[in-house]
C-alpha cells in the first residue's frame, strides 16, 4: 500500500510516495510492485508530471514530485480519493482579487447613476479614495477601463446632486442595453437588478408594459401611453406599435398573435372566402382579403386605398362573403357609383342583401339607430371635411367593421385623413402631424399597379403640344396684356386663369368665334383612331368644349354631372358591349371615378387639371383589371400657354411634397398662380 505526503508550495505542491509505514525510497518498477488498483489513476497521473521533469526514467525515484499550479487540483483530487494521502493543504489557496463593474440608477429614467466595483469580498464606489479593497490593493488600471466603457456607452461625467454620471434621456435606452449586453450589473433605484425582459399584458382592454427599467421601453411607445406608477398603458389600437418587442418581451399569448399579425402584414392566415362569392381573386387580392379579416377578427377597421384599377370593390365583395352574422352590412356611396355596385354585387355576390344608399340619403335619413356589422364608404374623401353635414351623419353611424374606400390618396392635410380615421377608430389619432403617419398606416392598404402582380398590358402616356393659330395667338396675347396683377385678389387671379386656359383650349369658350388649333388635332387622332375601329375616351372639364367636339361627332357617347345613375350604367354597357359605341365623351369630374371602360384602347385628355391625379384616374378608367390591349393615353397641351406653365408647375410640386401616404396634387400658393399670368 502507498501513501501520498503532500506539502505545499507557494502555488505548486510537493508530493512523496513511500510505501506505508516506511520511508523507504521508491523507483519506477518499485512503485508499480508496491501499488493497489485504487491508486492506479493518481500513480498514472503523477508519473506523467514526474516523467516530464527528469532526463532518465530508469533512476527517476518519487520522494520528491513537483506538481505545478495549473495541476494541482487534480492532483490532489486523486491523491484524496485514494484515502491515503497526508499533508495540511486542504484549505483552497486564496484567489487573487477580481472586478467586476456595477452601475447603480438613481431614478427609474436611468439618466442619472453611479459607477460601483465589486470584488466579491467587497462592493466599493469608483470615486473612494481608498487605495485598498480588504487589505488587498484595489485594480486600478480595471477599474478605469469600466469607466472608459461606461462613457463610450452614452453616459458623461457629470455630477448632479448625489450621481456622478449623466445620460440624456434619448440614449438611455441603448446605453443600458449595451452594458447588460457585456455583463454588466445594473441595479434599479430600489435595489434591484435590471434585465431587459419587458412583460406585455392586456388588462381592462389596454396594453400594459412593464419592464424593471421605464427607460428600457421605447421611447415612441412613451409618447404613445400614459404612465401609471410604473407600468406604461396604450390603447389596444396602438399594438402595431409594438413590432420591435416581439423578439424581446415576455407577451400575452393572445396580444402576441395580434402583434405578430401586423409584423408580418397581417397575413398570418389565408382568409378563405365563402361559397357565395362567385369570382376569382389574384394573389394581391387576396391579400388585401387577408388585411381585411385579420383587422375585423381583431376589432379594428380599414382605410383600403388601392390605386384606381386594381379591384378595391371585388376585395370588399370578397370580404363580405366570409361574414357570419345576422347583422345588416351598409355600403354608403356617391349617387354616381351606386349602379356600379349594385352590377358588382349581382356579379361576385349574388343573391347577398345589403343596405346602398348615397351620400345625399345618409344626410337625409337618420341611420345611426341601427347596428351594422360593417359599414363601408366608398369614395371616402366624401367626409374629408370633418365640419361637413355628411361627416358628421357619418361619424353617427354604428357598426362593428367599418372600412373606408378611396383610390385617391388623401393630401398632405392632416384634417383630412384625421376625419376619415375619426370615423374608422374614434380616438385613434390626435391632430399632431408629427406622429399621425405612424399611428394610421398599419391601418391603410394601398399598392400601385407597379408593386402587385398583375398581368396589366403597357399603358403608354403620350404630350401632343399644339402651338396656337394666328388668331388664337392675337386673341391669348390680348387677354394677358389687358391683365392688372396688382391688387388682384385670389378669385380674381384664378378668373384671369381660368379665361386663358378656355382660350388656349378653344378660342369659342370664351365667345370668341374663332377655332382653336387644338381641336383640328383632336379631330384628325379620332377619325384616325375610328378608321383601325379603335374605342376612344376624350376627357374635358369643360363640358362646352365637349359639346363643340360633339358637333363634329354627333353619335359620340355623353356624359357629364347632369347623367343620373341609371343613365351611366346604360352608357357604360353600351360603349364596353356595343361594336358600334365606339366614341365617348366624358366631363372630367363626372366621369373620372366609378367607371369601368376597359374596351378603350386610347385616352385622350383636352384639356390639363390642376392635380395630376385627377388626370391619372381619367386613364385608369381604360388602364385596369380586365383590359386585354395596349393603352395609349394622349394629353393635348398648348405651347407657349398657362398650360405649359402648369405642367412646370405641377412637376415642382410634386418633388416638393412632404408626403403623408403619397402626393397626388398641391395647395398652389398664390405667388404660384400669379407665375403663371407672367
Amino acid at each position: 500500500m502507498l501513501t501520498y505526503r503532500v506539502e505545499r508550495k507557494g502555488r505548486s505542491l510537493l508530493v512523496r510516495i513511500e510505501p506505508k509505514g516506511s520511508k523507504r525510497v521508491l523507483y519506477l518498477d518499485t512503485l508499480k510492485a508496491a501499488s493497489h488498483k485504487t491508486d492506479a489513476e493518481a500513480i498514472a497521473f503523477l508519473t506523467k508530471l514526474h516523467l516530464k521533469t527528469s532526463r532518465s526514467p530508469d533512476t527517476l525515484t518519487f520522494d520528491r514530485i513537483e506538481v505545478a499550479p495549473q495541476y494541482a487540483d487534480e492532483a490532489l483530487r486523486l491523491m484524496r480519493g485514494t484515502g491515503r494521502m497526508i499533508g495540511e493543504v486542504d484549505a483552497p489557496e486564496e484567489k487573487p482579487l477580481q472586478a467586476q463593474p456595477r452601475l447603480v440608477l438613481k431614478e427609474s429614467s436611468g439618466s442619472f447613476a453611479n459607477l460601483w466595483i465589486d470584488y466579491q469580498v467587497a462592493v466599493i464606489e469608483f470615486h473612494d479614495f481608498s487605495p485598498l479593497v480588504e487589505g488587498k490593493p484595489r485594480l486600478k488600471k480595471e477599474e478605469e477601463a469600466f469607466e472608459k466603457d461606461l462613457i463610450e456607452a452614452g453616459f458623461l461625467k457629470k455630477i448632479v446632486g448625489d450621481s456622478q454620471y449623466f445620460c440624456p434621456k434619448d440614449k438611455v435606452k441603448e446605453a443600458i442595453t449595451l452594458l447588460l449586453d457585456v455583463g454588466w450589473q445594473i441595479i434599479d433605484p430600489l435595489g434591484k437588478p435590471v434585465s431587459k425582459q419587458i412583460a406585455v399584458t392586456e388588462e381592462n382592454g389596454r396594453i400594459a408594459i412593464r419592464s424593471s427599467l421605464r427607460a428600457l421601453i421605447d421611447h415612441k411607445l412613451q409618447m404613445e401611453g400614459v404612465w401609471e406608477g410604473e407600468v406604461l398603458y396604450l390603447k389596444k389600437n396602438r399594438i402595431a406599435a409594438l413590432s420591435d418587442l416581439i423578439e424581446g418581451a415576455n407577451w400575452d399569448e393572445t396580444l402576441l398573435k395580434c402583434a405578430q399579425g401586423f409584423k408580418q402584414g397581417a397575413s398570418l392566415k389565408a382568409a378563405s372566402v365563402g361559397p357565395g362569392f362567385r369570382g376569382k381573386l389574384l394573389p394581391y387580392q387576396q391579400k388585401g382579403v387577408d388585411w381585411l379579416a385579420f383587422l375585423y377578427e381583431w376589432g379594428f377597421s380599414a382605410l383600403l386605398a388601392d390605386e384606381m384599377g386594381l379591384g378595391k370593390t371585388v376585395q370588399v365583395l370578397a370580404f363580405l362573403s366570409l361574414l357570419r352574422t345576422n347583422l345588416p352590412v351598409l355600403i354608403v356611396a356617391p349617387t354616381s357609383l351606386l349602379f356600379n355596385w349594385r352590377l358588382e354585387i349581382e356579379k361576385f355576390l349574388p343573391g347577398r342583401v345589403v343596405e346602398l344608399i348615397s351620400y345625399a340619403e345618409l344626410r337625409l335619413k337618420d341611420f345611426s339607430q341601427t347596428e351594422y356589422e360593417v359599414i363601408i364608404l366608398d369614395e371616402s374623401n366624401a367626409i374629408k371635411t370633418a365640419s361637413t353635414q355628411t361627416a358628421r351623419a357619418a361619424f353617427k353611424l354604428k357598426g362593428k367593421f367599418k372600412i373606408c374606400i378611396s383610390g385617391t390618396p388623401m393630401e398632405n392635410r392632416l384634417d383630412e385623413i384625421w376625419s376619415q380615421f375619426h370615423f374608422l377608430m374614434p380616438g385613434l389619432i390626435e391632430k399632431n402631424a408629427e406622429r399621425i403617419q405612424h399611428q394610421v398606416r398599419p391601418f391603410i392598404l394601398r399598392r400601385k399597379k407597379e408593386e402587385v402582380q398583375i398581368d396589366l398590358p403597357e399603358k403608354i402616356e403620350q404630350i401632343a403640344w399644339i402651338e396656337m393659330n394666328e388668331d388664337q395667338k392675337q386673341l391669348y396675347e390680348t387677354a394677358k396684356k389687358g391683365l392688372r396683377l396688382d391688387g388682384m385678389g385670389r378669385m380674381e387671379i384664378l378668373e384671369a386663369i381660368l379665361r386663358l386656359r378656355q382660350i388656349a383650349t378653344d378660342p369659342r369658350l370664351v365667345g370668341s368665334p374663332f377655332q382653336g388649333a387644338k381641336i383640328e388635332q383632336l379631330i384628325q387622332d379620332v377619325e384616325e383612331a375610328l378608321g383601325e375601329k379603335r374605342k376612344i375616351l376624350i376627357f374635358s372639364q369643360f363640358t362646352s368644349m365637349l359639346q363643340l367636339i360633339r358637333e363634329q361627332f354627333p353619335k359620340a357617347l355623353y356624359l357629364d354631372g347632369t347623367i343620373t345613375g341609371d343613365k351611366r350604367g346604360e352608357l357604360v354597357k353600351a360603349f364596353q358591349e356595343d361594336p358600334d359605341c365606339n366614341l365617348f365623351l366624358l366631363s372630367l369630374k363626372a366621369g373620372g371615378v366609378g367607371l369601368n371602360l376597359t374596351a378603350a384602347d386610347y385616352v385622350f385628355l383636352v384639356d390639363p387639371w390642376w392635380n395630376e391625379a385627377v388626370e391619372k384616374q381619367a386613364i385608369d378608367r381604360a388602364h385596369r383589371i380586365g383590359q386585354k390591349n395596349t393603352v395609349i393615353a394622349k394629353r393635348y397641351l398648348t405651347l407657349s400657354s398657362v398650360e405649359e406653365k402648369m405642367l412646370k408647375l405641377k412637376s415642382e410640386k410634386m418633388k416638393a411634397a412632404d408626403q403623408l401616404l403619397d402626393f397626388e396634387g398641391g395647395n398652389f400658393t398664390e405667388n404660384d398662380l400669379i407665375s403663371l399670368l407672367s
